[in-house]
């Protein structure tokens, strides 16, 4: 025994759906924009330059983001900006002064933005050095960073196949 459709459901036309693709094209964009931000965090971050070689090493990591100073054959560069020729530097003094106020500026930015925002400050820097460049510099280097509050030191090498 059938039951019988009520009035009103003889009487409905049937709808056909469509497709909202304004919103599904919404979402796709999302999802690549989102992936394309968290590939380009993860590229490269050491970008090479013909004046600085990097020395080869068999053991490594590879490299955070974080404050960068590269010790060239002739000028030392923090976050690819020129702070001081090498044959300006005094032989006599440990220190490198134009290099220390560079350093302390960012030392003040990111304690200023630990303050504001709650980025912790990591004390970290990474320092590449030529191949090429005598011990003595790259240890003044070192130095003045561990005096300007960046006294964790990563040297950037290319790993060794």
């Amino acid at each position: 025994m059938a039951f019988q459709p009520s009035k009103s459901k003889k009487h409905m036309s049937k709808e056909e759906g469509t497709l909202n693709l304004n919103s599904m094209m919404d979402m796709m964009t999302i999802i690549l924009l989102f992936l394309l931000k968290s590939f380009s965090t993860e590229g490269a971050l050491v970008t090479p330059s013909e004046e600085l070689r990097l020395p080869t090493s068999l053991q490594g990591e590879k490299p955070r983001k974080e404050l960068s100073v590269s010790v060239a054959s002739n000028a030392i560069l923090v976050n690819d900006q020129v702070i001081v020729n090498t044959d300006e530097i005094d032989e006599g003094m440990m220190v490198i002064p134009a290099l220390e106020q560079k350093l302390r500026e960012y030392a003040q930015q990111e304690r200023q933005l630990e303050l504001d925002v709650g980025k912790e400050f990591t004390h970290e820097v990474n320092i590449q050095g030529d191949e090429k460049i005598p011990f003595e510099l790259l240890y003044k280097v070192m130095f003045t960073c561990s005096r300007s509050a960046f006294y964790k030191m990563r040297l950037v090498t290319i790993k060794a196949e």
